[in-house]
């Protein structure tokens, strides 16, 4: 089970690595843009902006329903972020690193909605 785990934490670390640099880089195209520490960020900074994208989504000049796809991605992004944590925490289970990619998934879905209407602004 130990190689079985440490390949699906690894997995995982380097999905939310991608689903954290998704979010920075959609946020920087935003009607008022938002800049996420890039690079090699820690993740109680990414955490914590994160965070705080969420709480200021409502402020962006977008419609309703593109403000509550930012929020929920976000949202999807901060749940996976603290499963992944459990996983390192807590005795390593299956179904929660299955619960950690699908907060994931989700997240990238919800920023693809934000990303299309984006592009749609841009034509």
């Amino acid at each position: 089970m130990s190689d079985t785990a440490d390949e699906m934490r690894g997995d995982l670390a380097a999905h939310l690595a991608k689903a954290y640099g998704a979010l920075a880089t959609t946020c920087l195209n935003l009607p008022i843009p938002v800049t996420l520490p890039g690079g090699m960020v820690d993740a109680e900074d990414a955490v914590a902006s994160v965070r705080r994208l969420l709480e200021i989504t409502e402020d962006q000049p977008m419609p309703e329903q593109v403000q509550a796809d930012l929020f929920s991605a976000c949202a999807f992004w901060l749940g996976a972020e603290d499963l992944f944590r459990l996983l390192f925490t807590k005795e390593f289970n299956v179904p929660r690193a299955y619960s950690c990619a699908a907060n994931l998934i989700m997240c990238e879905n919800s920023l693809e909605d934000v990303v299309n209407f984006l592009l749609g602004q841009q034509e």
